[in-house]
């Protein structure tokens, strides 16, 4: 028969043992409540409050946008929203045709005041011709009463010349 002799306590009492120790521990380290009869060492110091937030400040109301309507200016997006609109006639399946989305297009403020946009635009309706255009306008004015100078479509293997002739002068009628 084999005997494995051991040396030392069993481990539940050293397990009840540890777990008193540290409770004696933990408890020396509790803050205790002081004694209202005893005085303390130090006399207690008296100074003024500190502010640790600085006061509030005035400031601006945020501004709100002013209403866009008919009257107003055109911005990029308005420029290329209407050239969109404008010619999307020019394509076979108006339901198919897909255009470059605004922050793909190139729209360009021209010296004049008015709007140059170029746009790629996919029209799967015309077969294999389907990725060779794209739509160019020019306009100003606004939203309500756009001015066209320009609007059409274009080949794309011209586009980058056209985009960079975008201040040409208006054609003469």
């Amino acid at each position: 028969m084999n005997r494995t002799t051991r040396t030392g306590p069993a481990p539940a009492v050293t397990l009840g043992a540890g777990a008193l120790l540290l409770a004696a521990v933990l408890t020396g380290c509790a803050a205790e409540d002081p004694d209202p009869t005893t005085t303390p060492s130090a006399p207690p110091t008296t100074s003024e409050p500190v502010e640790t937030t600085p006061p509030p400040t005035e400031t601006a109301p945020p501004a709100t946008p002013e209403a866009r309507g008919p009257g107003s200016p055109l911005e990029a997006v308005d420029a290329y929203a209407l050239c969109r609109a404008q010619t999307t006639r020019f394509y076979g399946d108006p339901g198919r045709l897909e255009f470059a989305p605004f922050g793909e297009a190139t729209v360009l403020l021209r010296d004049d005041g008015d709007w140059y946009v170029y746009m790629e635009v996919d029209d799967p309706s015309a077969g294999d011709l389907a990725e060779v255009a794209g739509s160019e306008c020019i306009v100003g004015g606004t939203i309500g009463e756009p001015d066209w100078e320009l609007f059409g479509s274009i080949a794309r293997e011209y586009a980058d010349e056209s985009i960079a002739d975008y201040n040409r002068p208006p054609a003469q009628e």
